[in-house]
Parts: C-alpha cells; structure tokens; sequence
C-alpha cells in the first residue's frame, strides 16, 4: 500500500499540470480569425478557390473552431514548446455541402497537425514528419 500512497501525489501533479496545459490560451500570434489558402504535400497541391469558406479560429483557452464550408467543427487543443500543438478529437456538423467542397477534408487535415509556424504574415498548420503544410492568411 505505500507504493500507492507514494504514486497518488504523483499522479495528481501530472493530472493537474494536463489541465493547465490544455486550458492555456492559444499564443497571442495565433489569435484572431484565420483563412485557408492552401496545401501542399509532395505528391499534392491544392489552392483554396474559396479561403472565406474554411476557416480556423481557437475562440477559447484549450479550444479550437473551425468553418468547414456549410459546416463547423470544434474540439480542444493544446500548445507546447517550440510550436508543438495536440489537437484533441472535433465535434462536427453533417450538413450536406455542395459538389466540390473540401469541408472534411479540412476538418482531417487540421486534426492531423502537430506543429504551426509564422511565415511572413501567414500561418502554416504542419501534419507529422512534414508530411505536408496548410497554409492559412489572417481574416480581415
């Protein structure tokens, strides 16, 4: 029993410290209303025809929304160091889109994010091993 007792205030620490982390506010460069524009991947490029339709906002500390074309989606995310981000699972509406829409395709592509970066004005969402960049201009 006093192995338990030993771990029980280690285990809290970790648990509060999780909490902390997922409640922290997004960075202040990442605040705002954010444009899809493109992705890029080395067997894919894809320029958004309609960057108002698919956007990506973090409204609150440890969340993140998005507009996918006719639909939306939200869930939490985290921020480490160095540009690290954990997206945690989205919620979704299922509305039927027109031809052509890339709503869950965006959704999929954001969910898969593990780091951001700022390029000049432009914010880059990038998918495990550089896999492939998303790359989002600040909403006016």
């Amino acid at each position: 029993m006093a192995r338990l007792r030993l771990l029980a205030p280690a285990a809290g620490v970790l648990l509060a410290a999780a909490a902390q982390a997922a409640e922290a506010p997004a960075p202040a460069e990442l605040q705002g209303t954010w444009r899809w524009v493109s992705f890029v991947s080395a067997t894919d490029k894809l320029l958004v025809d309609k960057p108002d339709q698919y956007q990506l906002d973090f409204p609150n500390a440890g969340q993140i929304a998005l507009k996918a074309d006719c639909n939306r989606a939200a869930g939490g995310i985290s921020f480490g160091n160095d540009g690290a981000m954990k997206i945690g699972p989205m919620a979704m509406t299922r509305a039927m889109c027109p031809p052509g829409s890339l709503s869950d395709r965006f959704v999929q592509e954001v969910g898969k994010a593990t780091r951001w970066s700022k390029r000049d004005k432009d914010l880059l969402l990038e998918l495990p091993s550089h896999a492939a960049i998303l790359r989002f201009v600040k909403a006016p």
